[in-house]
């Protein structure tokens, strides 16, 4: 395995990349935003920072790098994780963080107690996948959890009020949709797969390939 400064400086290179596609390109943060993010991060790295990520990720994820992007989402639920999911229901807080309604500024001690939203998150997860006293399995989990959560807190429904959950209980429709819609859900899924299926023919491949060309 690479030294642990090399490891320190493969990580933080891989934040930064997913920090700044989330920023610029990816609009939607369902398992299609998600998956894009990790997978054009991941073609930016070099190879000794790929290698790195590589040697983290778990084996039956190197083929399919757009998967790493939900899988702090995927490991929830019954349909995707149907034998574990109740073991993970403790990470739910860490991926967002609310503030009192209509107080438009953020404060760590008032809204983030004993570290307990994606702000702690991304802390400890950063601290942990570098941590030399942790074993490999705990930093592929370290980095599994810090690139969905860098993803999350580029969404800006994942730090929103209390009062609305985040725009959950925001409801209405979008694009004359026959089907009601909550905000949260529309930045999370329905903007991209909207985009998706009007200019990309539901290809995510093609979506990908236009996404890298803008890099």
């Amino acid at each position: 395995m690479m030294s642990n400064i090399n490891s320190i400086s493969s990580l933080w290179l891989l934040l930064i990349l997913i920090s700044g596609l989330t920023v610029q390109h990816v609009h939607g943060w369902g398992q299609v935003g998600h998956g894009l993010v990790a997978r054009l991060a991941y073609s930016r790295l070099s190879r000794q920072a790929s290698d790195w990520v590589t040697f983290l990720v778990p084996d039956f994820l190197v083929e399919n790098f757009t998967a790493v992007g939900s899988w702090a989402d995927d490991i929830l639920y019954p349909d995707t994780n149907p034998l574990g999911h109740n073991n993970w229901q403790w990470s739910r807080p860490l991926h967002y963080v609310n503030t009192p309604d209509w107080v438009c500024n953020y404060d760590s001690q008032r809204d983030c107690k004993y570290d307990i939203c994606i702000e702690g998150a991304l802390k400890n997860y950063s601290r942990r996948a570098v941590a030399t006293q942790l074993d490999d399995m705990q930093h592929k989990e370290a980095l599994l959890f810090l690139i969905h959560y860098v993803g999350n807190v580029h969404q800006p429904l994942h730090a929103g009020f209390a009062g609305d959950l985040g725009g959950n209980k925001i409801k209405g429709v979008f694009m004359n949709s026959q089907f009601t819609t909550n905000l949260h859900s529309l930045w999370d899924t329905g903007a991209i797969n909207s985009r998706l299926s009007r200019d990309f023919k539901s290809d995510i491949n093609l979506y990908y390939t236009h996404l890298h060309t803008l890099m």
